[in-house]
């Protein structure tokens, strides 16, 4: 019986080394496994970190290019108002000096009567400033109408017998090429180099 007993413990101690054997080998592939797919893990979540970050670098890059193409168009825009500002002033200038400004109001007033026909001007309106010169040379010019003072500024606006008119002024000219002359201006300002301007 000592002999059973002892062939029992032997085999029963061979079964539990062949199961403790076999979990250690399947705790190690368990292990082996785990380390395996944490590093795969670890790994995926850094390249989906780098993925974040080098998205939030394309998004703020981004964001500074916009902004910065904002504060220059801003920049180009004030600079291009300021030169009109300018020349806003200086067309001021010319109409306040008499000697410089007679030939400019006589162009600007012939111009306004051939767009109507001499036969049909009834009245000439000027700055209430301009009157005397206007007057001056409306009768230069061959024309008998009268001329008064009105809502103009810098030019004239002639008043037809039929009630139309036709306003032609230094602030009027530049305004209708205002559009054609902005990108010119900005041109010229910004460019890189002189010889582009």
């Amino acid at each position: 019986m000592a002999d059973l007993t002892a062939l029992l413990e032997r085999e029963a101690s061979a079964e539990i080394d062949a199961i403790l054997s076999e979990a250690r080998s399947r705790a190690s592939e368990i292990v082996a496994q785990a380390e395996a797919e944490a590093e795969s893990l670890k790994a995926t979540r850094a390249r989906a970190a780098a993925g974040q970050s080098e998205a939030t670098l394309v998004r703020a890059r981004s964001a500074a290019q916009l902004q910065a193409t904002a504060l220059t168009l801003r920049a180009q825009h004030e600079a291009v108002e300021s030169v009109f500002e300018a020349t806003s002033e200086r067309l001021a200038a010319l109409a306040a000096d008499a000697k410089a400004y007679e030939p400019v109001l006589t162009t600007l007033l012939q111009e306004a009567v051939a767009a109507l026909g001499a036969d049909a001007v009834g009245e000439v309106q000027v700055a209430a400033k301009d009157v005397a010169l206007a007057t001056k040379i409306a009768k230069a010019s061959g024309l008998d109408v009268s001329v008064t003072a009105g809502p103009v500024s810098g030019g004239v606006r002639v008043m037809t017998t039929h009630g139309s008119s036709v306003e032609n002024t230094l602030g009027a000219r530049l305004d209708a090429v205002r559009g054609e002359l902005a990108s010119s201006v900005a041109r010229t300002l910004f460019a890189a180099d002189p010889s582009e301007a």
